[in-house]
């Protein structure tokens, strides 16, 4: 089996988190925190000899980054975890490894701070009446509303950013009243 160079495949990763965007990103945020230093622990454990603490960290990042979608330091792991364990050694394959992990954080940077689409286009009265409606008994009925429905009854009531937040936000928490409140007051 080939293995993937896609540093992130989006796709993948929101599929992972029932298309939860915002959490996602969330969660690549939060990753980018943890490993942007992973280069410098490592090469501390291996400077004390404590090659299962850099194994342990390498197996970590092995599994998250599979599990979010970042693909290409998925596989850069792997030999150097393996080194890690088996060999006590630092592979030969490192230097790539942290050229990936410095690209992966990169490219994530950029993703996360990309600023939000600007206001939406006006909603089509007819389309954003039946969305609302739509929302509306989906929130009454306590239904689970997956993140590319609630975004597709929100893009068609074209709603102020605020108010759209205010909405995904209780509809992310489960506050479903607060979501119908918002949602009525819009």
């Amino acid at each position: 089996m080939e293995q993937s160079t896609t540093v992130l495949d989006i796709d993948f990763g929101m599929s992972q988190l029932s298309g939860n965007k915002k959490l996602l990103f969330t969660l690549l945020g939060k990753f980018t925190d943890e490993y942007r230093s992973l280069d410098a622990d490592l090469q501390a454990h291996v400077a004390k000899g404590d090659f299962n603490e850099a194994y342990s960290l390498v197996h970590t990042v092995k599994g998250v980054t599979g599990n979010l979608g970042l693909f290409a330091l998925h596989n850069a792991s792997k030999p150097i975890e393996s080194s890690f364990r088996n060999d006590k050694r630092v592979a030969e394959e490192y230097p790539a490894f942290v050229a990936v992990l410095n690209e992966t954080i990169a490219t994530v940077d950029t993703l996360i701070n990309e600023p939000e689409a600007t206001a939406p286009a006006p909603a089509n009265g007819a389309a954003a009446e039946q969305a609302r409606k739509q929302l509306l008994s989906a929130l009454k009925a306590s239904e689970f509303i997956a993140q590319d429905k609630l975004d597709e009854w929100l893009d068609a009531l074209a709603l102020p950013q605020d108010k759209r937040a205010a909405i995904i936000d209780a509809v992310d928490e489960l506050d479903y009243e607060e979501a119908i409140s918002e949602l009525e007051n819009s």
